[in-house]
């Protein structure tokens, strides 16, 4: 039985600050490097992805209250196909949490922290996120009420004092080659990153007013989805869409970019507030990892799987050789391909239409009991 609970602010807070950090640092150059200067119609269309998983998984725990994905899946498909559908998620879970330590460790060797052995940026940032997982879901949803801001502002920030260098005439010519199939290719990469609200099936069971997750979940996608597109829209109107495509962070380059009076060289304060949001977001994958197993396999003392989930996660992000392992190969041969159709799309969907199914069964046979 769940105990814990938090508000529909609180998702919402969960989602867009967990999303936001690594989605403007990862996603901006592939977009760019596809769609060129119509990349921002790119992630336009991530955004309506994102949004349409966030309704689709806050539905299903309507239709399930109380109960997560863990509880639901064998109930809706049967137990096994509903343990396959868990075994698999699983397997993103601990594998996504690799990912992203990896990723952060790389970007901070390669920016501020050269020469800095990999294991130290990755075993800090899981020793944090272990503190306030083992805390409760309660105490990482007030963590992102008070970085979300920061976060936020520290997105708003560069783009705002960047506006008087913008050429819009780098924006042009609008939809040049005419091809939908460019617009979604350049697509993917976003929609990859914005899938990681797949994490509500885990998270939504916690509300304790069900009814204002959809709301909650949706905006916290649009606004995870919206600064990206801006973020996206400034690169390539200051910079061009050939030399942002060339640039591993365009977003980090739009900040060392700011010359506004004795506003400059912030790009130590942005790349603090990303860190924030990395937080969350580890500690949020971690939360649903622990709490995920120990439902799994019948045990009330979920904290303890923290102390197993995280060894797991440091182990396995240490196996990508480089930066171009965590965060090139691993999007384009198993994000894209795998994660975005099975996890974020395919299994969903047959979750939700089958769920409604059942349920509408079980309302047409309750008469015919009495």
């Amino acid at each position: 039985m769940i105990k814990e609970k938090i508000n529909g602010n609180q998702i919402f807070w969960l989602i867009s600050t967990m999303q936001i950090g690594m989605t403007i640092l990862l996603t901006i150059n592939p977009s760019i490097a596809v769609a060129k200067q119509d990349a921002w119609l790119s992630i336009a269309i991530s955004t309506l992805f994102s949004m349409a998983l966030a309704y689709v998984l806050s539905r299903i725990s309507l239709l399930y209250p109380g109960d997560t994905l863990v509880n639901y899946a064998p109930k809706i498909v049967g137990k096994f196909l509903g343990h396959t559908i868990i075994l698999l998620y699983f397997i993103y879970w601990y594998t996504v949490m690799a990912i992203i330590l990896r990723q952060y460790a790389d970007f901070m060797i390669g920016t501020i922290l050269p020469l800095t052995p990999i294991l130290v940026p990755i075993i800090g940032m899981l020793l944090v996120a272990a503190y306030v997982s083992f805390a409760g879901i309660e105490v990482l949803a007030r963590c992102s009420e008070v970085f979300g801001p920061l976060v936020l502002l520290g997105i708003m920030m560069p783009l705002l004092l960047n506006m008087s260098q913008i050429k819009i005439n780098n924006l042009l010519p609008f939809m040049a080659d005419g091809s939908p199939l460019t617009l979604l290719k350049g697509a993917l990469p976003t929609a990859s990153f914005l899938g990681d609200n797949i994490l509500l099936m885990m998270i939504l069971p916690f509300l304790s007013k069900p009814s204002e997750g959809t709301k909650s979940a949706v905006l916290g996608s649009i606004v995870a989805g919206l600064f990206t597109l801006l973020s996206a829209m400034e690169c390539i109107a200051i910079f061009g869409y050939s030399t942002s495509s060339r640039q591993t962070y365009p977003f980090l380059n739009l900040v060392r970019f700011i010359s506004f009076g004795f506003l400059q060289n912030l790009d130590a304060i942005v790349v603090a507030i990303w860190i924030m949001g990395i937080f969350i977001k580890v500690s949020l994958y971690l939360f649903v990892a622990a709490y995920g197993s120990a439902q799994w396999f019948g045990v009330k003392r979920w904290r303890m799987f923290i102390f197993i989930a995280a060894p797991v996660a440091l182990i396995l992000a240490m196996l990508p050789r480089n930066f171009v392992d965590s965060s090139i190969l691993y999007p384009k041969l198993v994000a894209v391909p795998f994660n975005l159709p099975f996890l974020f799309i395919l299994l969903p969907l047959l979750l939700w239409i089958v769920g409604i199914i059942r349920s509408k069964n079980k309302k047409k046979s309750k008469p015919d009991s009495h």
